[in-house]
């Protein structure tokens, strides 16, 4: 049994310890060194949105200078992968329509090597205003002397267990999907 003076030290000892640990705290007239965003990452995420707004704009040749010429589309569900090389997209996301592709994206993660790179996101896809699919995408890109290309974009759609972004959650039952897109 421990008396009341050891556990006493022992509190003091333990309050010592971790006091030591604590770091220094930055002088009075130090700044705070704020983390810059890296250019590189800002430049890929730049690319996917980039064709997020060709989408809504009905905008074929936008969409097209992201991709890289020979680039895949491919989706993963319950019945294994497919892909498609992404020339048939691009041109539907051309056509003139009279619903807007709507496909916000967020909570993404970018990595870089070199001229290779990756991101990784969640989405919504929405006609007009109208709630359609979700999913998760994953961009693969590739730094071409003239900037980021996407050269792969895989992506699961479901209609259930569904996330959105803030603010747009579907006040009526979703649409079936665009097999299209």
């Amino acid at each position: 049994m421990k008396t009341p003076a050891i556990a006493t030290l022992a509190v003091a000892a333990v309050l010592t310890l971790l006091t030591a640990c604590q770091p220094e705290a930055p002088p009075e007239d130090t700044e705070l060194v704020t983390t810059q965003p890296d250019p590189e990452e800002e430049a890929v995420v730049a690319a996917i949105l980039q064709l997020f707004e060709a989408m809504r704009t009905a905008d074929g040749e936008m969409a097209r200078a992201v991709f890289h010429p020979d680039a895949r589309l491919g989706r993963a569900d319950d019945d294994g992968i497919s892909f498609s090389p992404a020339d048939g997209f691009i041109e539907r996301i051309g056509q003139p329509r009279e619903v807007v592709w709507d496909e916000p994206i967020w909570d993404w993660v970018v990595q870089i090597d070199g001229r290779l790179a990756h991101m990784w996101t969640k989405y919504a896809f929405y006609l007009g205003d109208r709630f359609s699919h979700c999913g998760e995408e994953s961009f693969q890109l590739y730094k071409a002397d003239t900037g980021w290309q996407i050269t792969q974009l895989i992506d699961t759609s479901r209609r259930e267990d569904c996330f959105y972004p803030p603010g747009r959650e579907p006040a009526e039952e979703p649409e079936e999907p665009n097999p299209e897109n």
